[in-house]
């Protein structure tokens, strides 16, 4: 493998430079915008608890997805400097599971990748089937109470025990005379 010539080290040092300022840009008008009404975290009510469930949960969400966003941004940046380690290295544009060259059509778009478009593909078909694996992702509990397990008259306790003490459809949540 022949090691890359400084002309095009330059020009990768370049590119790596723009999408670090590209992300740094992003990372830091995430960090002056704010999410409006969402944004602020602190109410002017004395509590939440007037508030409705759905609007403290839509708070959060807006909060976690914010956070996430920014991680991203900065988890790029990291990628981008530890593609400038590997040139002063002189491990730039080498695949770090496989070995060989990474193409530099892939490099030109993404200057800090760390896998050739082969490993790269295989890392992410692992990732689908892992995805795709179904018993992966429930939990571990519905792998022990199936119904099956359990006999049909205890089936049918449950249903009277929760009968019993009523549900939204009962006399007093629908309102009116009961009978």
């Amino acid at each position: 493998m022949q090691k890359m010539d400084r002309k095009k080290l330059n020009h990768y040092k370049h590119l790596l430079e723009q999408h670090k300022e590209r992300h740094q840009d992003i990372l830091d008008d995430m960090e002056n915008l704010s999410l409006g009404e969402n944004d602020n975290n602190n109410t002017s009510d004395l509590s939440n608890y007037d508030n409705h469930p759905a609007e403290i949960a839509s708070d959060l969400f807006d909060v976690e997805q914010q956070i996430g966003l920014k991680k991203l941004q900065a988890s790029e940046i990291d990628l981008i400097e530890r593609a400038k380690e590997k040139i002063k290295e002189g491990t730039y544009g080498i695949c770090e599971d496989c070995g060989k060259e990474i193409d530099p059509a892939r490099l030109e778009l993404l200057p800090h990748a760390r896998l050739c478009i082969d490993c790269a593909r295989e890392q992410d078909e692992y990732i689908l089937r892992l995805k795709g694996d179904k018993r992966k992702r429930r939990p571990a509990e519905e792998q022990v109470t199936h119904a099956s397990n359990m006999n049909d008259t205890l089936k049918g306790e449950v249903l009277f025990d929760v009968l019993e003490y009523g549900s939204a459809d009962s006399h007093q949540d629908r309102g009116g005379e009961i009978d």
